[in-house]
């Protein structure tokens, strides 16, 4: 793995027995992702499926939750992600990154949920794993906008490479592409202290890329800062989640 990777791992690799539990905003992306597809027109059963970046299985309870499926193929960066599908998927299940992962055959839905940021050259994954996509086929992809954790942003913190804002994504899909649905949701969470708001991030993984590095001064100045210009009504700090779903089509 390139020395991204492996930070993402390590820190994936930390919160992974608390992402279910603490990522509820992914969760009610996961539901709404699967809720796009069939107003698409997909289903009810969907022969061939590939997830990638399957995690604790967000996305893939929502799908078979919804739709009768096949051959149900899933990769993850973490081998340890294996344990979270059931028995009956595990078999299907392949570690590593994506980017480099051999796929065989065309599938009729290729997806993922909360991944694609992670991604350093996102047109470039995607062209490649398009090829694969078979005709009248669905691109199911959760990501985020350029709004996501903008009060981390304000603060002058890093963020990963890829956010994309919903007119942006026309110039990272590969041609012959059709965007069916696409949508922005902005929901915004509250926490009572900066320690606890970054307990959250630990615990979904999220500073893998984006590491304050704030000692116990900086620590105090960040949350009163924070709370001086980022603060809900009811005086918690606040932390905006700008989730980004898109359902794409393949004309058959």
């Amino acid at each position: 793995m390139t020395p991204s990777c492996e930070r993402v791992a390590r820190a994936f690799r930390r919160g992974l027995s608390s992402y279910h539990a603490e990522a509820r905003v992914q969760a009610r992306s996961a539901a709404r992702l699967a809720e796009m597809l069939a107003e698409q027109g997909a289903g009810p059963r969907i022969d061939r499926v590939f997830e990638f970046g399957c995690g604790t299985g967000l996305l893939t309870q929502a799908l078979r939750a919804r739709f009768e499926i096949g051959d149900y193929r899933s990769n993850d960066l973490l081998p340890e992600a294996a344990a979270h599908l059931p028995p009956e998927l595990r078999p299907g299940f392949c570690a590593g990154p994506v980017e480099r992962l051999a796929l065989d055959g065309r599938f009729d839905l290729i997806a993922s949920g909360a991944t694609i940021q992670w991604i350093a050259d996102p047109a470039a994954l995607l062209s490649r794993l398009c090829t694969h996509l078979a005709p009248g086929g669905f691109l199911l992809l959760g990501g985020f906008g350029r709004g996501h954790f903008a009060e981390i942003a304000a603060l002058g913190a890093p963020a990963p490479l890829s956010y994309a804002d919903p007119e942006e994504w026309p110039e990272l899909l590969p041609p012959g592409l059709r965007i069916a649905a696409i949508e922005a949701r902005r929901e915004v969470m509250g926490f009572n202290d900066l320690p606890q708001l970054l307990r959250h991030l630990r615990a979904t993984g999220v500073t893998g890329n984006a590491r304050a590095g704030w000692g116990r001064a900086a620590l105090r100045t960040a949350e009163a800062r924070w709370r001086a210009e980022h603060a809900l009504p009811d005086g918690r700090l606040a932390l905006s989640y700008v989730s980004v779903h898109l359902v794409v089509s393949r004309p058959g």
